[in-house]
């Protein structure tokens, strides 16, 4: 009997441990899939690896691949600390990501949504020279929002990133606004994927460059409760001559 009874109570704890450090396909984070977050941290606590791959082709010279890796941490209620890199295949095609650099940030929510109000979010990110050719300590702000009509929730990102290192003909720093939706499938009954959309527009680094539009569709599906699967494809609608008409993204969360 007291076996039984210590046998229960270690099945109840592991299903207490899945339910408190399960991952939500309904929550948005930067690059999964798509450049769109949402005001929310991971929970506190939880601990979640998120790897891509992806490919982005160029109006201009050789494709590339993408391949980032972000570990996150609810360190505090409200709070999300964050550490990563981007390897890329060609690191001497782009000038927005240096292949191997380390990035730092930390996101904080200061509310949940009401009726009236949406959530509102904060996050801070570094990015310091370690990578390929690269120079100097990026400074990105960012404001996040988040509101919600019934299951259909709207996430709204305004940022800007201070550059250092930078030559004589590129900015010492660039905006970005991203204007998203997100919808889960199958409510109420069976939900286990959320369709996500977003419009973007960044400012380029060099000067006199027009500023980039483009436009995001993709999925975040539930496997376990633990892993979340991803993809998404985008295209750069206007802007400079050596922009991207095509991108793809794919990738997994895992929570532990």
């Amino acid at each position: 009997m007291l076996r039984r009874v210590f046998l229960l109570l270690a099945v109840l704890v592991w299903v207490g441990a899945e339910e408190a450090y399960a991952i939500d396909h309904k929550n948005l984070d930067e690059n999964r899939p798509l450049r769109v977050e949402d005001a929310y941290p991971i929970a506190t606590g939880e601990i979640a690896i998120e790897v891509g791959g992806g490919l982005t082709l160029q109006r201009h010279g050789d494709s590339r691949g993408v391949f980032p890796i972000e570990i996150l941490y609810g360190a505090l209620p409200n709070l999300q600390l964050g550490v990563g890199t981007t390897l890329l295949t060609d690191p001497s095609k782009t000038d927005e990501v240096k292949s191997g650099d380390l990035k730092l940030s930390g996101l904080y929510n200061f509310n949940q949504e009401t009726l009236t109000l949406p959530a509102l979010g904060f996050k801070l990110a570094l990015n310091l020279p370690t990578g390929v050719a690269s120079s100097g300590v990026d400074v990105e702000l960012k404001a996040l929002v988040t509101k919600s009509f019934d299951r259909l929730s709207f996430h709204f990102n305004a940022a800007y990133e201070f550059l250092n290192g930078t030559r004589a003909d590129e900015r010492n720093g660039r905006y970005q606004f991203v204007l998203g939706a997100s919808y889960p499938i199958g409510a109420p009954k069976y939900t286990r994927t959320t369709l996500v959309g977003d419009l973007f527009v960044q400012q380029a680094t060099e000067r006199g460059k027009p500023d980039t539009f483009g436009a995001e569709i993709g999925f975040r599906h539930q496997l376990t409760s633990r892993m979340v699967l991803d993809a998404g494809i985008g295209t750069e609608l206007a802007g400079p001559g050596d922009r991207s008409p095509f991108f793809l993204t794919t990738g997994v969360s895992i929570g532990f």
